[in-house]
């Protein structure tokens, strides 16, 4: 329901589901999720607050919580969410994808397209919801812009992999 944009059923399942469960870390994740959509802030930080303490240490809904404080104009929260996921990158691996999401959310395009870049060189699962999540609305065209009109320019090896990888994925 989430990537489909039915939001109101997807709050309703995911309420009923923690009615359920109240300790499913994810479907509080996936409800912060919604609420930040909504542009509902205070409830989204609510709920991913909830699934990190749930989450036994995921860096998802960390991630999920830095792009809510970013959208919620509480950049220096974001900023300090990146810190987190930096800090724990020296011990555990945490996904560019992660980086990228909240680079998106204070507005750093630069900084997340480097990522995102990463995140398919890297072959990271969540690269491939680049094309039905909303949040990568903006920068999706300039991603695709810079595939098409990059590829021929390069010599790195590395970048040709990363343009075959990501115009699969968009479709380009």
């Amino acid at each position: 329901m989430f990537y489909a944009g039915h939001d109101d059923e997807a709050m309703a399942g995911l309420r009923e589901t923690i009615e359920a469960e109240p300790n499913f870390w994810i479907a509080h994740n996936n409800l912060g999720r919604v609420y930040i959509r909504r542009g509902m802030f205070p409830e989204a930080i609510a709920e991913l607050e909830r699934a990190t303490e749930l989450s036994s240490g995921s860096n998802e809904p960390i991630t999920q919580l830095g792009y809510a404080f970013a959208k919620s104009g509480r950049r220096d929260q974001a900023q300090a969410t990146l810190r987190e996921l930096q800090s724990r990158a020296i011990e555990k691996f945490v996904p560019s994808y992660s980086f990228a999401m909240i680079h998106n959310g204070v507005g750093e395009k630069e900084k997340a397209l480097r990522e995102l870049e990463r995140s398919c060189r890297e072959r990271e699962v969540q690269i491939t919801f680049i094309k039905i999540d909303s949040r990568w609305d903006e920068l999706r065209p300039i991603l695709a812009s810079r595939i098409l009109c990059g590829a021929s320019a390069s010599s790195d090896e590395r970048f040709h992999e990363t343009t075959r990888v990501l115009r699969g994925i968009l479709g380009s």
